[in-house]
């Protein structure tokens, strides 16, 4: 009998553990106002895009732009948990765009949110593009190729108090090498329209060069021969 109930409390902690990785705490019932204006690259209100408060991946309040682009709503807080107003999110870990046409914006407030009003002011959502670079082998040569890819992601990451200032990191950073006998590699991504992709790469052991690749709709296609 002892011996069951010592696995029961054991069992008891280990749940409590895991339950407090991830535990929202809401109890003082606090009620923040969020609101902003949802707008395309051209300044035209853009309707209907979700916008959700969340906390340790769950979902707070939620709303949709009105006609004018325009939303506001009352949402619960995160006591010690950090804050996120997410645009144009799925509900899904916050990683997918709601509305495919647009890239999305991730507002966070880093640490426990003590403000009562979250103003975003106008919330600027620009299309999708895409690029293409084309890593071409020479045949004959002898080279050596090291390069850093670094492009932004279709989800922008950004301070809740941003101050106007919405502009979006390269966030993602992928490298490699290539030598004389590697096979030729096609890379396609997607990334925020009129952003750029920044290509730099050290040919042989010499001085490092860079590139800017536009991200476009339809995609830049670019050829790099080495």
């Amino acid at each position: 009998m002892k011996h069951h109930f010592l696995k029961i409390v054991i069992l008891s902690v280990v749940l409590s553990f895991f339950g407090c990785a991830e535990r929202l705490d809401i109890s003082g019932n606090e009620r923040i106002l969020v609101k902003g204006k949802v707008v395309d690259d051209n300044g035209n209100p853009l309707q209907n895009i979700n916008v959700r408060t969340s906390a340790v991946y769950k979902t707070l309040a939620s709303t949709q732009s009105d006609a004018e682009g325009n939303f506001e709503f009352t949402s619960l807080n995160a006591n010690d948990n950090p804050l996120f107003v997410n645009v144009n999110i799925t509900e899904v870990f916050g990683s997918e765009t709601d509305n495919p046409d647009y890239a999305s914006k991730v507002y966070s407030s880093g640490v426990a949110n003590r403000d009562l009003l979250i103003d975003l002011g106008t919330i600027t959502l620009n299309g999708l593009g895409s690029f293409s670079l084309f890593l071409k082998n020479q045949s004959g040569d002898e080279n050596f190729l090291n390069y850093t890819l670094s492009y932004t992601s279709n989800i922008c990451n950004l301070p809740i108090q941003a101050n106007d200032n919405d502009f979006c990191e390269l966030d993602q950073i992928e490298s490699n090498s290539f030598g004389p006998t590697s096979e030729n590699r096609t890379i396609n991504r997607e990334s925020i329209l009129g952003s750029v992709a920044v290509f730099e790469y050290k040919l042989n052991n010499e001085p490092t060069q860079t590139i800017e690749i536009p991200v476009t709709n339809p995609p830049t296609n670019y050829v790099f021969e080495y």
